[in-house]
């Protein structure tokens, strides 16, 4: 009877040997990806060490070809090869990455919230086969009860990681193509009117002198809070500028001392493709989009915080205004935890997007929408600003003479 042909990537029975001079000769039959079968080996001094020499040989020649994907690798598997496959594409920006990898892995650090939904602490056991459309489908809609932007993002990524199974013929289809829509609760842009500005600085100099707000026990240890936190929200407050951007700011891109006070906007901070978590931070040198790179005018606050703060800055080598207390690039993902503490739960509705849309309205309100776009780095006439960011009912015509029904 004919022998099974093995399966490709995988090796037959290794037999040993012992060799004229002592040491032992381990060999096996391997299948290639081109569906040859060739005779592997490897010698030591021991039968056990051959063994184990021809193994480790066996492992590196299925790695050079890419790890295998079979019905039975786990989903946590599955998500770590998946994000090396976009890295190695090199089509999906860092932030992007970045931004599913926070949704992938558990955080170890003590201060992550607990009980937060992630794809690994809630499918990493899971087995490709048994990664069906129902139970994919069961944990979307629980993670939609949390957040429907949430519930987007899994969904994003539990289909690239699936179709790279299909890719790999672990699976037929892409179990996620069947899933329930993901519905949004439209809502209009929320800002922060003058009157909740000033309680939002009044709360955040209470938690920077380390009393407790709501939501934040009060801090007696270590050393003081920052004042970055506040500065930053200040600049936020007053230009309305991408998150990143803001990170980026260095002395050279201000004018501070002009009769009309401006900043240049011409760099975001984002991380090196293939860095772990904090590590890799760079300032890139172009901002989002083309329309990004624009100059924008600032308001009397901000250019007094900026001044303050040019007295103490810190000596750095990119010349950033919000660098670390070393000199370092300032983690966008330190500064969200942070925040998150400084805002409490009186102000958890507000984050860097909130003075984003802010600044928006208050624009769009005295000019219009044109000009809000150009302030926020949109280059269009205004269209993503009036959809995202600016807080305004729509104006209809004037109609009255054709709605005059008065008798007389």
């Amino acid at each position: 009877m004919a022998r099974q042909p093995l399966a490709i990537g995988t090796y037959g029975k290794i037999s040993c040997k012992q060799q004229p001079n002592g040491s032992y000769r381990a060999s096996t039959r391997y299948r290639d990806d081109d569906g040859e079968t060739r005779t592997v080996q490897a010698f030591g001094p021991t039968k056990g060490k051959a063994e184990f020499n021809l193994k480790e040989k066996l492992k590196k020649r299925d790695h050079g070809k890419g790890k295998t994907i079979t019905p039975d690798t786990k989903l946590s598997e599955l998500a770590d090869l998946w994000l090396t496959d976009l890295e190695y594409e090199n089509r999906t920006s860092e932030t992007s990455i970045d931004h599913y990898r926070e949704e992938i892995d558990v955080s170890t650090d003590k201060r992550a919230r607990k009980g937060t939904i992630k794809i690994k602490s809630a499918l990493g056991g899971v087995r490709v086969r048994e990664a069906t459309t129902s139970r994919l489908d069961r944990h979307l809609k629980k993670v939609a009860q949390v957040g429907a932007e949430k519930a987007r993002i899994h969904r994003v990524i539990l289909s690239g990681m699936m179709g790279l199974a299909v890719r790999h013929d672990a699976i037929d289809q892409n179990p996620v193509r069947d899933v329930s829509r993901i519905h949004r609760t439209k809502q209009k842009p929320r800002t922060a009117d003058l009157e909740t500005l000033e309680r939002l600085r009044a709360q955040l100099k209470t938690w920077q002198s380390g009393k407790a707000i709501p939501g934040t026990a009060a801090y007696t240890h270590g050393p003081k809070r920052s004042q970055t936190i506040l500065d930053i929200a200040e600049v936020l407050m007053g230009t309305g500028v991408r998150f990143g951007e803001v990170l980026a700011i260095r002395w050279c891109d201000l004018d501070l001392a002009a009769e009309v006070p401006r900043l240049t906007v011409c760099g975001t901070i984002t991380r090196r493709k293939g860095q772990p978590k904090g590590e890799g931070l760079i300032r890139q040198e172009w901002t989002k989009t083309e329309a990004g790179y624009r100059s924008i005018t600032l308001p009397p606050f901000a250019v007094d915080t900026l001044m303050r703060r040019k007295l103490d800055a810190v000596p750095n080598k990119l010349d950033l205004v919000f660098p670390t207390r070393t000199g370092g690039i300032y983690d966008p993902n330190n500064f969200r935890r942070t925040w998150r503490e400084a805002r409490g739960t009186e102000f958890a509705w507000v984050t860097p997007v909130t003075f984003r849309k802010t600044v928006a309205t208050l624009i769009a309100n005295d000019h219009d929408d044109k000009g809000a776009a150009s302030q926020l780095g949109h280059s269009d006439d205004g269209a993503t600003a009036r959809k995202y960011y600016i807080e305004k009912p729509h104006e209809a015509g004037d109609f009255r003479n054709s709605l005059n029904l008065s008798r007389g």
